[in-house]
């Protein structure tokens, strides 16, 4: 994974709710859910890649147009 596709993926994560912080700890980075629960990112990234955060985002802003 790119840097740009990195920060592209934690952008998207944010903005959906998934992720609400970061931090590395002994050169691994961990995100952060609402409830503090930390995930490494190789892992938060297996289960969320790039496409599926897309995806999650355009499904969002679709539903978002359809109730306005």
């Amino acid at each position: 994974m790119t840097s740009h596709e990195l920060t592209q993926s934690l952008n998207l994560a944010r903005a959906l709710d998934l992720v609400v912080s970061s931090r590395i700890i002994n050169g691994v980075l961990y995100v952060y859910n609402a409830t503090g629960q930390a995930k490494p990112w190789e892992s938060f990234s297996a289960e969320f890649p790039l496409e599926r955060l897309q995806a999650m985002a355009t499904r969002s802003q679709l539903r978002q147009k359809l109730a306005n």
